[in-house]
């Protein structure tokens, strides 16, 4: 009588006909003790169930353990599934939560490290607090059984232990585990599952551990060659360009784990490919140059477009492939086609997609369409975005916004955005001012930039002392003094090379600069009624697409104004130049000088 009076004080039950019977959402449940509610666990379908109907605290161990990790177990699943009608803050509030944590508590003791590591997953995942009884004590049991932690709870540990707070007792867990799988490592490693090596893998690329350590997962897994699945690939992949050292050993592995994505993209969802391009593509692959992969570039970029993910998703994947310069000309061609929603995306997807047009400097069939759209909503004045950069890559798709640009190069806001004194932005900045006086003088009645911008601008151009193709052109055209080199122009143009040439007979004409010892060659000291020119640019890398020997839109932009300037302009990519064979450079420099000699005339 007085177990069934206390059952009815706590899930508020109705005595009838001598028996007791729960009711919840339609169902009739057997008396609420420990063996049928066990059947209950297998039955619910809400956590509101699971708490309400727990069996009340019995002084022996023998009923607790029938229910006190089940319970929880239950709980995990229902709310992590959404089968359940109270929040995780509420499930953690309620009264016969606390009262199945102190079961859970006394029961702790006899637990194994598989049932520590369990709860102490479920209790993290509905949000109880680090520093709660139940939790410290389920740490202790931990550091107190550390030995009995094998490899994976290794991992599993350190991945639950990232999500709590800090305290000495987490932090002296995240200390020891690095060490014990340095110590385990020789003799618990499974050498044939891949799942463990892969997850061990992402361990090491985040826990500072020995050489030895490393070496014997990766030897490992790249023995599985590409015997891997699609997720363990990303797995691997996002674990490599983790790696704040790369040694050749791990070549093969990332060769490996490549190729099993070249293969199976496609059976990935996109929030993981979207998630592991961002740390591929985050390496500085100038340092990193093994992680530019080009098969599983495209691949990435083909996946928007076959499994149509949107216009947004889209924009994700296009403005990763825009940090690196990689073009994708099927990408922008689906984004080209959901030009109706261009109006739907926010500020940084108009960069994104501007920046993808520009990058590529390529005009889709329906581009009077998206430049109309891209036009409407181009006026972006927010102070964090790359506001010269953009500029330029609008003008570069022929998209003049005299208020935008009325706005940002206002003497005080532009001396605002100046004063961080970043060298790339006087560089660009001076590329505006040339584009706005040459190319769009006669709409553009706005402000242009302070000569001072323009003086630094020249001054760090002029401190490249690089030129690859002074001597092959002074050999093409008679020698020194037929090759002017940094000559710099009134709007702050620095020209690699500057060809004169007789207009009537086109002969090469020595060059008599009266410039002053010591001062940079100017183009009006140069330039002569009877003389063309030609200027000869060694443009770097940069300039082009990282995977197509196209020259990127700005840069285009930049060739314009020198065109403007009535100096026909040659463009030497590094790419063409380090692949012509010595035999063939002379040659290859008088036929193209001599070409846009030629357009002049």
């Amino acid at each position: 009588m007085l177990r069934n009076s206390l059952l009815l004080r706590y899930v508020g039950l109705h005595r009838s006909i001598g028996r007791l019977y729960c009711v919840t959402a339609g169902k009739e449940l057997q008396p609420a003790d420990g063996s049928s509610y066990f059947g209950l666990l297998k039955s619910a379908t809400d956590a509101k169930e699971v708490l309400e109907f727990i069996p009340t605290i019995s002084r022996t161990k023998q009923d607790r353990h029938v229910y006190t990790l089940p319970a929880l177990k239950t709980l995990f699943e229902l709310q992590k599934n959404g089968k359940s009608t109270l929040r995780s803050d509420q499930i953690v509030k309620h009264p016969r939560f606390a009262e199945l944590c102190q079961h859970v508590r006394l029961e702790s003791r006899t637990f194994a490290m598989n049932d520590l590591t369990e709860c102490l997953k479920i209790l993290t995942f509905l949000g109880v607090h680090t520093n709660s009884e139940i939790m410290t004590v389920l740490l202790q049991l931990i550091r107190h059984q550390i030995n009995d932690v094998t490899l994976d709870h290794i991992v599993f540990l350190s991945f639950i232990l990232r999500k709590l707070d800090r305290t000495p007792l987490i932090e002296a867990l995240q200390i020891a585990l690095p060490m014990l799988l340095q110590i385990q490592i020789g003799y618990k490693l499974d050498y044939e599952n891949v799942q463990q090596l892969v997850e061990l893998l992402e361990f090491v690329s985040k826990h500072k551990v020995n050489d030895r350590t490393v070496m014997n997962i990766v030897s490992a897994l790249t023995l599985h060659g590409t015997n891997l699945s699609p997720e363990q690939a990303m797995n691997a992949l996002k674990a490599l360009a983790g790696f704040h050292t790369f040694l050749p050993q791990h070549e093969k592995l990332l060769q490996n784990v490549f190729a099993v994505l070249e293969r199976d993209l496609d059976q990935l969802p996109f929030k993981m490919i979207d998630y592991v391009l961002k740390k591929v593509l985050d390496k500085n692959l100038e340092h990193y140059p093994m992680f530019y992969y080009e098969p599983f570039l495209k691949r990435c970029a083909q996946y928007p477009i076959d499994h149509n993910v949107g216009l947004l998703s889209a924009l994700y994947v296009l403005k990763k492939l825009n940090k690196i310069s990689f073009l994708h000309i099927p990408l922008l061609d689906y984004v080209a086609s959901q030009a109706d929603k261009l109006s739907l995306v926010p500020t940084s997807g108009i960069i994104t997609i501007v920046a993808g047009f520009s990058n590529a400097n390529y005009r889709p069939n329906n581009w009077a369409k998206i430049k109309k759209e891209i036009a409407r909503n181009t006026t972006i004045t927010n102070g964090t975005i790359p506001w010269i950069r953009y500029n330029l890559e609008l003008l570069s798709l022929d998209i003049f916004n005299p208020q935008l640009l009325a706005h940002w190069l206002d003497p005080k806001t532009l001396d605002a955005n100046m004063a961080r004194n970043v060298l790339v932005d006087h560089l660009q900045l001076t590329e505006l001012g040339q584009t706005l006086r040459l190319l769009y003088s006669q709409q553009y009645q706005g402000p242009y930039p302070a000569k001072q911008y323009v003086e630094k601008s020249v001054m760090l151009m002029l401190q490249n002392n690089d030129h690859p193709l002074l001597k092959p052109l002074e050999v093409a055209f008679g020698g020194g003094e037929y090759v002017s080199t940094q000559v710099v122009t009134e709007q702050g143009h620095v020209l690699d090379h500057l060809i004169v040439f007789d207009a009537v007979t086109g002969n090469p004409v020595k060059v008599r600069c009266p410039s002053e010892e010591g001062s940079p060659l100017r183009l009006e000291d140069i330039r002569q009624p009877e003389h063309k020119l030609v200027a000869v640019l060694y443009l770097p890398k940069s300039c082009y697409a990282i995977n197509v020997n196209r020259l990127r839109g700005r840069f285009a932009l930049y060739m314009k104004t020198i065109q403007a300037l009535g100096i026909p302009t040659v463009a030497v990519s590094p790419v063409i130049w380090s692949n012509l064979p010595e035999s063939e450079r002379i040659p290859f420099l008088q036929r193209e000088a001599r070409e846009a000699l030629r357009q002049t005339i």
